[in-house]
């Protein structure tokens, strides 16, 4: 039986809509706030200096129609500020989305909105294994443009400025960053020791986005990249620094065989160097549940669990962990280990290790 209906003007909206609408009004607040990263908007003001809307409009091409309510909802949210009709950046837009800053963040907020699997998380969701792009095996440019930006909010000074901290750093000759995508973290140590050189390794594909960053950041002179699969390739030997960050949860079930390799790698009293999430006790949330998401699809299911399983293969292939650390991260909590190959390697200058 159909069940009876009320009559629509006796329809009393139940409490609880604000929520619902407050949902939309921040996806509709994003997307303005994408459009104006990809129309070039910040880009321009800074070269431009402070305009009017009819200005702006022409100079990125939009319909004028829209110009005000598109410009003053950027002022509502802080990236343009407006005095009389005159629009510029605020602090916060100079600082980050302008393309020159050394604190750009444009490629991850262009990644969240298109390439990202935000996109289309329902089918991330339903995902059995990690995607595998049409167009090469590897992670997307803008991918690793993003990773990029948000490894310079804190987390890559963090932990190069823990190696550059090890008392062997200043004798160091060699270094191999495994998985190292865009490099940074290789770039950084080798600004740090002019005697450095440093070696990414990663997937053909990836190597060449590696690359425009070396010729960037002028560090061709001292650094390569080197093609080739993790999984089946060497990585090589003679080396004195081996950076492993965030590339492990892949691998969560071949450990063992992985750190057999970089131990070959390693000369006698190397470093070995890990950063990566790893579960909370009884799997619990860190900070919010949409962060812990975003962990989880970064690091396809989530992070690495049992740190103390993982310390007992440092030991059982023999490596010397002497320090351990937190590291802030855009998504929560990173753990940083430095470990020295053979029982020699112990660092008794080293006055951070907490183990």
């Amino acid at each position: 039986m159909n069940k009876v209906q009320k009559p629509l003007m006796d329809l009393s909206m139940p409490a609880g809509i604000s929520k619902i609408e407050k949902v939309v009004q921040d996806y509709q607040i994003f997307q303005t706030f994408l459009a104006a990263v990809n129309l070039g908007l910040f880009d321009y003001l800074s070269q431009k200096g402070a305009a009017d809307r009819k200005v702006i409009a022409e100079g990125i091409g939009i319909n004028g129609m829209f110009s005000r309510s598109f410009l003053d909802t950027l002022v509502e949210i802080g990236l343009l500020s407006k005095q009389d009709e005159n629009y510029q950046n605020s602090a916060i837009a100079n600082d980050f989305l302008v393309s020159g800053s050394p604190f750009y963040q444009g490629d991850w907020v262009k990644n969240i909105g298109c390439g990202s699997q935000w996109g289309n998380l329902e089918e991330s969701l339903k995902r059995e294994k990690p995607e595998i792009k049409k167009t090469g095996s590897g992670p997307s440019e803008a991918f690793l443009n993003s990773l990029a930006e948000t490894s310079l909010r804190g987390e890559l000074q963090a932990v190069t400025k823990a190696i550059a901290g090890w008392s062997g750093f200043a004798k160091a000759k060699t270094l191999l960053d495994l998985g190292g995508g865009h490099g940074l973290y290789a770039i950084a140590l080798c600004q740090a020791n002019p005697n450095l050189k440093g070696v990414v390794f990663d997937k053909p594909d990836v190597t060449q986005i590696t690359q425009k960053y070396i010729d960037k950041y002028q560090m061709s002179s001292r650094m390569s990249t080197r093609g080739g699969d993790i999984c089946t390739d060497g990585f090589g030997s003679g080396f004195d620094i081996v950076i492993v960050s965030h590339l492990l949860y892949k691998f969560r079930k071949e450990l063992e065989p992985f750190f057999e390799k970089v131990y070959k790698a390693l000369n006698p009293g190397g470093l070995l160097v890990t950063n990566h999430w790893f579960c909370a006790p009884g799997c619990t949330a860190e900070g919010s549940s949409v962060r812990e998401l975003a962990k989880s699809l970064q690091s396809f299911g989530h992070p690495l669990c049992h740190i103390e399983d993982f310390y007992k293969i440092f030991e059982n292939k023999g490596f010397k962990l002497i320090l351990k650390s937190d590291i802030p991260s855009t998504h929560g909590t990173s753990f940083l280990q430095l470990a020295v190959k053979g029982e020699g390697g112990k660092d008794a200058s080293d006055k951070s290790c907490c183990c």
